[in-house]
């Protein structure tokens, strides 16, 4: 039994994990104690309605459906997604696991102080407003920016490369936190509970093309001048968009493209 921890961090170890073999030895020392308090965030999502764009939910949205969201004349017009016993589970279970990582985290000295958890940033020249999950001291002294997300089994096997949201978040946090990499910790959230870790060098190509384009929706409000589509007519994309009903489908719409699209 002892052979095959063992034999784990050693694998950990070899394919280059930063993290994850440490914490593993913290975690399966002996003097673990047996029992412990974990802190859930479980209030309202903090950007809710602070007019600036996040990471998680705006970074590859398109320009369209960005400024229909923050123009004042429609941003009280998007259809909000209906809450079901299944989507409070959801944020719970994944809030929770969150608590519990980053409190073994610190108990493994792997994060020294609380403000190196939830770590806000506010880009005021874009008008970003965003969190980074924690920042592990490394036992080499070096300081890594994380993020951690959880998938279920089916998607954790799958799973094989970052996905494209989770670089732009990663890279938004880390330029804006001043790092020039992260890690991207997943945990899969269901037994065996497995996790494996992404290095990912900061996206400087792809935070460019962010940044663009939230400068460009804030100057399209200014103009009252709506960006080209996102998305074809009735496509599923657009028969699942949020702002579709002040979109394409809009009683005064008459379905052609903007002379003045981007």
């Amino acid at each position: 039994m002892a052979s095959s921890i063992y034999n784990n961090i050693f694998k950990r170890l070899a394919q280059k994990e930063l993290i994850l073999p440490f914490f593993e030895n913290a975690m399966l020392a002996d003097n673990w104690p047996n029992s412990y308090n974990v802190k859930i965030d479980s209030s309202p999502y903090y950007g809710l309605g602070d007019n600036y764009f996040h990471p998680s939910s705006h970074a590859l949205m398109g320009a369209r459906e960005l400024y229909y969201r923050f123009h004042p004349d429609t941003r009280d017009q998007i259809i909000s997604e209906r809450k079901t016993l299944q989507s409070h589970i959801t944020l719970a279970i994944g809030s929770s696991l969150h608590g519990v990582i980053q409190t073994q985290m610190s108990m493994a000295g792997l994060i020294v102080s609380d403000d190196d958890i939830e770590l806000e940033y506010i880009n005021k020249e874009h008008h970003v407003r965003g969190r980074a999950d924690f920042v592990v001291t490394h036992p080499n002294g070096e300081r890594v920016l994380v993020e951690l997300k959880t998938q279920n089994t089916y998607a954790f096997n799958k799973q094989e490369s970052v996905k494209p949201a989770w670089d732009a978040q990663l890279s938004l946090a880390a330029d804006n936190l001043g790092y020039d990499f992260g890690v991207l910790m997943v945990l899969e959230t269901g037994w065996p509970y497995r996790m494996k870790e992404y290095r990912v060098p900061r996206n400087d190509t792809l935070l460019s093309e962010i940044y663009q384009k939230f400068d460009f929706v804030r100057e399209s409000i200014a103009l009252n001048r709506p960006p080209k589509y996102c998305c074809p007519f009735d496509s599923q994309t657009m028969k699942s968009c949020a702002a579709r009903g002040v979109c394409w489908l809009a009683e005064d719409n008459d379905r052609e493209e903007s002379p003045e699209a981007m």
